[in-house]
C-alpha cells in the first residue's frame, strides 16, 4: 500500500472493468467543469446500431485514457505527501484529496472517488455522483453509483442501474452476486437466481467474492489504524497495542493478511518518542522488533529465552499484543506441532486477569481463548467467548460459543440453547452461520423455503463466512450451491 490514503487496492481498478471498452454504452467524450453547456451526449446505445455501438465504445476508451492520466497524476502526488494516512493525520489527507478532485473534471473526480471509497464512503458517493453531473450516462460512472447504492441498501436505487448495464452488456461477472442481492432485498427471488444462472460467475468466483467484500467488508483498516495511532499519540496504551496488532496481521482483501510495514513502522517511531528504552513494553518489542519484522527468520525458544519473555520462568509481555504476535509467529515457524499446554499453565491467569480488568484488553482474551481451545479447556473457553460476545461486542466469539455450545448431530436442542442462538441472530444478525442453524432446526428435513435461502444468500453475500471450508481454502462453492437450492425451492414453492 501506498503512503498516501487510497483503498484502490480493494476496489476494481478501471483497468479491471476492461469489458466495458467493448460496451454499447454512450457517453460524452470527457467532459470538464469548462466544456460548453451543450456538450454532446448519447443515452446508452442500442446494440443493433453498429454505428452507435462504435462511437459508445470510443467514448468509453476516451474516458479511460483520461482515467490513466488523472491515476498516474494522482500517484504522483502522493509521493509528495508522504506518509500522512499512516500517522494519524488521514482527515488532513482525505480532505486535501476531495479539495484536488474538485479542482479537476469528470476523470480527476472518479478517480479520487475510487481512492476514497474505503476511506470516506459518503464522499466517495458525493464525488461519484459529481463525476455523473459533469459526465452523464458514463458506463463506469454508472457502475460505480450502482456499487454505491447497493452497499447503502438502497436497492430501489441500484437495480435501474444494474439493469442498464446489463441490458447494454456491460455488466462484469464479477458483479453478478451484488446484481442479485438487490434482486433478493427486493422480494424478488427468481429474478436473483436466473440472473446466476444464466451468468459465467463459477468462471470468475475469485473477482466475484473480492468485489463482494469490497463492497460489504466494513471499515478500511486504515481507518481503524488513524483512529487509534491519534488515541495512542494521546497517551492510550490499549489503543496502542491494537494497533500494533493490526500491523501484524492487516487484512488486504477478504482472505488476505499480512504485516504493513508502513502502518508498524509508524507505530514503532511512535513507541519510540513516548517510551524510553527501559520502559518494560518498549524494551520487551525492541528486543524481538528485527526477527518480528524480518519473515525470513525464523523466531525459536531461544530468542524467547534471550529477550526473557513467555518460556520457562519468564512473564508475558507486558503488551498483550506482543504475545499474541510471537505465539502466532512460533507456532509458524516451529517445525513440530508446538504443546501449548505449558503456555496455558504458565500464563492463563495474567491473560484472565488482563480480560476481565476494569480497563479491559481484548487481545489478552484472544490469547487466552487460543490456548483454551488449544488444550481442551472447553469450559474456560465459554467463558472466554461469553466474555468476548457480551462486554467485548465480538462477532468471532459470539460464533465460537454458538458452535461449541451447538448439539451433535441427532440430538435436538435444549430450550438454553435456542435462546442462545437468538440471542446470537438479535445481536448479529447479518451472520449466514446463525442463520443456517436456525433455519435448519425449523425445517429438519433440510428442504429450506425460499424466504430462509433468500436470507441466507443475502447474509452470505455480505459476509462470505460460509464460502470459508477447512483450514482457510476459500471458494465459491457454497454461494453457488445456496442458489441451486434456491432454484429448487422457487420450482418446488405452489
Amino acid at each position: 500500500m501506498s503512503d498516501a490514503p487510497h483503498a484502490t487496492a480493494n476496489r476494481p481498478r478501471a483497468s479491471a472493468l476492461a469489458p466495458l471498452l467493448l460496451a454499447l454504452a454512450a457517453c460524452s467524450p470527457g467532459d470538464a467543469p469548462s466544456a460548453p453547456a451543450g456538450a454532446a451526449r448519447a443515452p446508452f446505445a442500442d446494440a443493433a446500431n453498429p454505428q452507435a455501438a462504435r462511437a459508445s465504445a470510443d467514448a468509453v476508451e476516451e474516458f479511460l485514457q483520461q482515467v490513466r492520466v488523472e491515476s498516474d497524476a494522482a500517484d504522483a502526488r502522493d509521493e509528495q505527501q508522504g506518509n500522512m494516512g499512516y500517522t494519524g493525520r488521514l482527515a488532513e489527507a482525505i480532505a486535501s484529496e476531495v479539495a484536488y478532485a474538485e479542482k479537476g473534471g469528470a476523470a480527476r473526480r472518479f478517480v479520487v472517488a475510487n481512492r476514497l471509497w474505503a476511506l470516506a464512503p459518503t464522499t466517495s458517493e458525493q464525488l461519484h455522483r459529481s463525476a455523473d453531473e459533469l459526465l452523464p450516462d458514463q458506463p463506469l460512472i454508472v457502475y460505480e453509483l450502482a456499487l454505491h447504492y447497493t452497499r447503502n441498501d438502497d436497492c430501489v436505487r441500484a437495480l435501474p442501474l444494474w439493469k442498464r448495464l446489463k441490458t447494454v452488456g456491460v455488466l462484469p461477472q464479477q458483479a453478478t452476486f451484488l446484481y442479485a442481492y438487490c434482486h433478493l432485498t427486493t422480494g424478488d427471488e427468481r429474478g436473483a437466481y436466473e440472473l446466476v444462472q444464466a451468468s459465467d460467475v463459477g468462471e470468475s468466483h475469485v473477482g466475484a467474492e473480492k468485489m463482494s467484500y469490497a463492497v460489504f467488508g466494513g471499515t478500511d483498516y486504515l481507518t481503524l489504524h488513524d483512529e487509534d495511532y491519534r488515541k495512542a499519540e494521546a497517551g492510550d496504551r490499549l489503543a496502542l497495542d491494537r494497533a500494533l496488532a493490526r500491523a501484524f496481521d492487516w487484512r488486504s482483501d477478504w482472505w488476505n493478511y499480512g504485516q504493513n510495514a508502513d502502518a508498524r513502522d509508524a507505530l514503532h517511531d511512535l513507541m519510540a518518542r513516548q517510551w524510553s528504552a527501559q520502559k518494560r513494553e518498549r524494551a520487551e518489542w525492541d528486543c524481538l522488533w528485527p526477527l518480528l519484522i524480518d519473515s525470513k527468520r525464523k523466531l525459536g525458544i531461544a530468542d524467547l529465552d534471550r529477550c526473557q519473555l513467555l518460556v520457562g520462568a519468564h512473564a508475558y509481555p507486558a503488551s498483550s499484543a506482543l504475545g499474541r504476535i510471537v505465539l502466532g509467529r512460533l507456532a509458524a515457524d516451529s517445525e513440530d506441532e508446538l504443546d501449548f499446554s505449558t503456555f496455558h499453565a504458565r500464563h492463563a491467569a495474567t491473560l484472565r486477569e488482563r480480560a476481565y480488568s476494569s480497563a479491559g484488553d481484548f487481545e489478552a482474551l484472544r490469547v487466552l481463548a487460543f490456548l483454551q481451545q488449544s488444550v481442551g479447556d472447553e469450559a474456560g473457553l465459554a467463558q472466554s467467548d461469553e466474555l468476548g460476545w457480551k462486554r467485548y461486542r465480538d462477532e468471532a466469539f459470539a460464533r465460537s460459543r454458538i458452535e461449541h455450545a451447538h448439539p451433535a448431530p441427532g440430538q435436538t436442542p435444549d430450550a438454553a440453547f435456542r435462546a442462545m442462538l437468538q440471542q446470537a441472530m438479535r445481536d448479529f444478525p447479518q451472520v449466514p452461520r446463525f442463520i443456517l442453524i436456525d433455519a435448519a432446526y425449523r425445517h429438519p428435513d433440510g428442504e429450506l423455503p425460499v424466504a430462509d435461502l433468500s436470507r441466507l444468500l443475502q447474509a452470505e453475500t455480505r459476509d462470505l463466512s460460509l464460502s470459508q471450508g477447512q483450514a482457510g481454502i476459500r471458494s465459491s462453492t457454497q454461494l453457488l450451491s445456496m442458489y441451486r437450492r434456491l432454484g429448487r425451492a422457487l420450482n418446488a414453492a405452489p
